[in-house]
């Protein structure tokens, strides 16, 4: 693994500059899964994500794959990582 990322569940700001706080939000409150997930007293999930691409192309870094939102929404810690693809993807180097 070259790089790793993680994103934890925070307050989340889009790129148009406005603030959403996922986790205060009205829409949510009423819903059953909502209320079970914000009254357990353990720790957070996690979730792993390793990009496809049949070891010969693919990359974690393209805005498409920022988790931030998923992980706000979804409360729960979200990493990815970066590795090497193609010919040279298992050499040490």
């Amino acid at each position: 693994c070259l790089y790793l990322n993680i994103w934890v569940p925070t307050k989340t700001r889009l790129r148009h500059g406005r603030g959403l706080n996922f986790g205060n939000n009205d829409y949510f409150q009423d819903d059953e899964d909502f209320q079970r997930q914000h009254q357990s007293k353990g720790g957070l999930a996690m979730l792993v994500w390793i990009y496809g691409g049949g070891f010969m192309s693919g990359t974690s870094t393209l805005d498409v794959y920022n988790a931030e939102i998923l992980a706000a929404v979804g409360n729960v810690i979200v990493a990815s990582m970066q590795y090497r693809v193609g010919a040279f993807g298992f050499f040490y180097l």
